[in-house]
């Protein structure tokens, strides 16, 4: 980031195993949960999740999904029963192939199916397309778990963007949802420090502004700002508190989208 730029928030999204099991040091305020607050809650109609775990009674937030709805759910293109983010909906007995496209390319890790009948669980197979019109990729060291009767995880890792996800077997004509994870935000209330603050007057751009999960606004209380200094570039980094293998980065900008900024 360049001197006197500004942003709202730094998402890092990896793949990283949430902790469970331990109470956080202090009671958490509501929308936070786990070991120092540090996961943000995502639950449907804005409910507070478990303090402690983060399950939310009332389901997830739209997009997110997987344990503690921690899981941002990839845009695809595909059948209109499997992206409208209902599990009722489903294929009406049809067992052709399915494909998804993905908006944005990304590499896999891991993705979840929802069916009508346990019969169909492990009767889905998964394939995947790379950019450039290649041919169609199995999944490397392809796992499968069970979530309930109904619900099928498929760890299917890969080390390139994926472009489309390619659904086949038996098990397709009970498909009713797909979720392909995009990954976590592993930066939310990491160490970030900057190389100056932005101080006109008694104003706070702080680089910790960056990652506590605000997107929106343009406050000295939302966003971080380095200070206008042509002299030399500025700079913003943030650690994190164990390894992660990163996927991909989500930079939102402040609320009046002043690209030139970033």
């Amino acid at each position: 980031m360049y001197a006197g730029n500004s942003i709202t928030v730094l998402v890092v999204i990896a793949t990283l195993a949430l902790h469970s099991g331990c109470q956080a040091q202090t009671p958490c305020t509501d929308g936070w949960f786990g070991p120092n607050c540090q996961y943000q809650c995502h639950c449907a109609g804005s409910a507070p999740c478990d303090k402690l775990d983060g399950f939310c009674s009332s389901g997830c937030q739209q997009n997110w999904f997987g344990p503690a709805c921690q899981y941002d759910r990839m845009v695809y293109s595909g059948p209109e029963w499997l992206t409208d983010s209902d599990d009722t909906t489903c294929n009406t007995g049809n067992t052709q192939p399915v494909t998804v496209t993905l908006d944005t390319a990304i590499p896999l890790t891991w993705v979840r199916v929802v069916v009508t009948g346990a019969g169909d669980l492990n009767q889905i197979q998964l394939n995947y397309e790379l950019p450039a019109s290649s041919p169609l990729q199995a999944c490397p060291g392809l796992r499968k778990a069970s979530v309930d009767d109904l619900t099928l995880d498929i760890e299917c890792s890969t080390t390139e963007p994926v472009t489309a996800v390619y659904l086949f077997g038996s098990g397709i004509s009970g498909l009713c949802s797909l979720y392909i994870s995009g990954g976590r935000n592993v930066a939310l209330k990491q160490r970030a420090l900057q190389s100056s603050k932005f101080e006109p007057s008694t104003t706070n751009w702080n680089a910790g502004y960056a990652v506590d999960g605000t997107t929106g606004g343009n406050t000295p209380f939302t966003c971080t700002h380095t200070q206008l200094d042509t002299a030399s570039p500025g700079w913003w980094t943030v650690t994190f508190s164990q390894a992660v293998d990163v996927t991909r980065f989500l930079i939102f900008n402040r609320g009046e989208n002043r690209i030139e900024q970033t």
